[in-house]
């Protein structure tokens, strides 16, 4: 952000302005926007949030934002700094909160040392207060950590409560991660997003008190794959705890959120607790010096108040921003989160598809696309409840079987026709649907076990190292096999390197090994994207004989039972670690899909046969139905394009965010005449659209507390799977 340094005609410089408030100077920066230092009118010094452009142009982070920031207001804790002023909608949406001149917890025990017991107490009872506080107003704060915690002289500050939310709504998550910060992630947020709770806040204290004492988080630090595995899978590193805290922080990290105290009961167990213990000579010192850089601050001639009414910009660009913080050194810590998947080519104008060049390319506009309201969903018919699988779920249909399943909870299945529940199966780890057969491994990890759609098992011995047992079930995949061999991914390097394995599907024998530099956080990514007419998948692709997969830039092709090679193609892909190459296999082509580009490729030689245009929208998921795809992006779009050309036939807005809901993305499916694009827009639900055009057939939407839907189809038969039910949908046209 910013400045155009722009003068008055006399050579003095313009103030600039976020609604009444003087812009002073920088404090902070982080994905999610800058922290700027302000002034109102009533000469208060505030510490203001500006929002980046490219959440801001989300209609649903402008909603939630808002919804959140109201929220925030009805804090009223003393450990929590007042929510004064904000303006959820324009350019860029902002949020002002008094401002506290002092450092961050991460700042404070990195240049002072950590706080030791009475000062860990001090600590651990304004957080638990500020976070009773906070969750009294129906607000979770989800994103607790050093640098969201102020150490003031009158005591700590939470910070940023309000905004996580809303970041989270339009967050494009990148396979294996959640939105928050690695080591202070409650585990059933790594598990399945939508879970989180005020427990998970208490988790998150729970981590800070270890760190206030040691100086590190209790699941050491890392890539951050590795420390969400640690999380879900090991149990806490408490050496340095006091005996007089270790059972009441225990507690707080428990892996049961249920199992947790409340925020109160933290404060409960912690007081009567001295605020003074946290006040070291040296946090003293620098304190003092901040609060006289206040003053000197608040002193500054005022500049001419804003001519437009307040909570309106004045005199502030983009570019005008960009300058105001070129040059300043961060005073504080900003607002952080995770980078959003997003190129510019990629915003919105009024909720609608971006229209230029790209989207030209893509073929016209859907009918229907991006207003007024769709049509409603046809009854649905059947509907049957769900129990027993909680966390982030999917969806597929094996034969005409619908099966529901998930990692570390089993699978269940139903008739097709009734909604009856036909089997299900709990002793298993489920990874991967190949050729009509769910691919896991035992609960101990010795067997690879492969379901068909009765629900019937085989399995053969499968060989895991002692030492990587606690994170088989996060870095073990199988991600392809055909009738003789199946092939499995697993990570052997703490580094993140691992090996890709062709074995005997009734032996488990090893056929060949080779080793991988790419770092398996990505490789071994769990999206159950099952393209009907199609196999794709981020990690590789079995096909004809042959097993396909990237590893860092390079896509190879080996032969399946001997890894011999048959091609290695480079300069395809970029080898962003964040972003995941997903190969499908369709009809003659191997289909490279990665970001916003689509290619496709000779399967027996590697040479390219075409480049679609480029997609305006991050892509999350594609599906395959009579010789097209489809590719789900952003802000409810979605893209078809041809599958013997690479050439654009038409693009939708269906007005909601497709495959960004919280946990892992969902990806499109394909029917008989028909695409169905899972939604996130507040609600859930997916809506149905006519392969021919793209045009709207319906929308069904469900209650909030449903969660994300999935989505699996059968002929003309849409299945859509949620947290509480399976219904089924007749989605061809009469």
């Amino acid at each position: 952000m910013a400045a155009d340094r722009s003068t008055d005609g006399l050579g003095k410089q313009k103030a600039v302005f976020v609604g009444p408030h003087q812009l002073l100077r920088q404090l902070g920066s982080g994905g999610m926007g800058e922290v700027y230092l302000a002034r109102s009118p009533g000469l208060r010094l505030l510490a203001v949030k500006v929002i980046r452009a490219e959440y801001a142009e989300d209609p649903q982070f402008q909603r939630r934002f808002r919804q959140e920031v109201e929220a925030a207001r009805r804090v009223t804790g003393f450990h929590t700094p007042p929510v004064v002023d904000a303006q959820a909608h324009g350019r860029r949406p902002w949020m002002a909160t008094s401002y506290v001149p002092a450092p961050d917890l991460g700042e404070a025990v990195l240049r002072f040392g950590t706080l030791g017991e009475a000062g860990t107490r001090a600590l651990g009872a304004a957080l638990a207060e500020a976070l009773a506080a906070i969750h009294a107003a129906g607000v979770v704060h989800r994103d607790l950590k050093p640098g969201n915690v102020l150490v003031a002289r009158d005591g700590p500050r939470v910070i940023d409560f309000g905004i996580s939310r809303a970041f989270d709504a339009v967050h494009l998550t990148r396979t294996g991660m959640v939105c928050g910060t690695p080591g202070y992630v409650a585990p059933e947020r790594i598990v399945a997003d939508s879970a989180t709770t005020a427990a998970a806040d208490v988790f998150s204290l729970g981590c800070l008190l270890v760190y206030a004492l040691t100086g590190r988080t209790p699941f050491g630090d890392g890539e951050p794959a590795h420390v969400n595995r640690r999380v879900v899978y090991e149990e806490p590193d408490l050496t340095g705890v006091p005996a007089s805290l270790l059972p009441l922080v225990a507690s707080c990290l428990a892996k049961d959120s249920a199992r947790r105290p409340t925020a109160t009961a933290v404060l409960a167990a912690l007081a009567p607790a001295d605020p003074a213990a946290l006040l070291s000579p040296w946090l003293l010192a620098d304190l003092d010096a901040r609060e006289q850089q206040a003053e000197a601050d608040l002193g500054a001639p005022p500049a001419d108040p804003p001519a437009l009414p307040v909570r309106t910009w004045h005199s502030l660009s983009r570019r005008g921003l960009l300058g105001l913080g070129a040059g300043l050194g961060a005073g504080m810590a900003g607002a952080v989160g995770v980078p959003l998947l997003l190129t510019r080519s990629a915003r919105r104008a009024g909720g609608r598809a971006p229209v230029g060049k790209d989207v030209d390319a893509w073929g016209p506009e859907a009918a229907g696309s991006g207003s007024g309201t769709p049509p409603a969903a046809p009854a649905p018919l059947w509907s049957a409840p769900v129990s027993g699988v909680t966390i982030t779920h999917q969806l597929s249909v094996l034969g005409a079987t619908p099966v529901r399943w998930s990692l570390g909870q089993g699978a269940v299945a139903y008739d097709g026709a009734t909604g009856r529940q036909a089997w299900s199966r709990q002793d298993v780890q489920f990874f991967q649907v190949q050729n009509d057969l769910i691919y896991g491994t035992s609960l101990g990890f010795t067997d690879l076990v492969w379901l068909n759609s009765e629900g019937k098992s085989h399995q053969g011995p499968l060989t895991v190292p002692a030492d990587q047992l606690t994170t088989a079930a996060m870095s073990l995949q199988a991600f392809g096999a055909d009738g003789r061999t199946v092939v499995l991914a697993r990570q052997t390097s703490p580094t993140g390197g691992g090996v890709v394995t062709g074995a005997e599907l009734s032996s488990g024998a090893v056929l060949w090994q080779q080793g991988i530099t790419q770092n398996m956080a990505v490789f071994t990514a769990r999206d159950s994207e099952n393209t009907q007419g199609g196999s794709g998948s981020s990690m590789g692709l079995v096909a004809d004989g042959r097993c396909y997969y990237e590893d860092s830039k390079v896509i190879h092709a080996v032969d399946l039972r001997t890894g011999a090679s048959h091609w290695q193609v480079t300069g395809l892909t970029s080898g962003d670690p964040g972003v995941t190459t997903r190969l499908v296999r369709a009809g003659e082509l191997l289909l490279l899909v990665r970001g916003t580009a689509v290619t496709a490729l000779d399967p027996a030689t590697g040479q390219q046969r075409w480049t679609a245009p480029t997609v305006p929208q991050v892509v999350f998921g594609c599906a395959l139905g009579a010789g097209r795809l489809l590719l789900s992006g952003a802000g409810g779009t979605a893209y078809c394009l041809d599958l013997t050309t690479g050439k654009g036939l038409w693009h939708t807005t269906v007005g909601a965010t497709t495959g960004a809901g919280t946990g892992d993305y969902q990806a499109p499916s394909a029917g008989d005449g028909f695409f169905a694009v899972p939604l996130r827009d507040g609600s859930s639900g997916a809506a149905v659209l006519d392969a021919a055009d793209g045009a709207i057939r319906w929308v069904a939407k469900a209650p909030s507390d449903e969660g994300a839907w999935t989505t699996a189809a059968q002929g003309g038969t849409l299945f859509c799977g949620s947290a509480t039910t399976l219904r089924a949908f007749r989605a061809s046209a009469a």
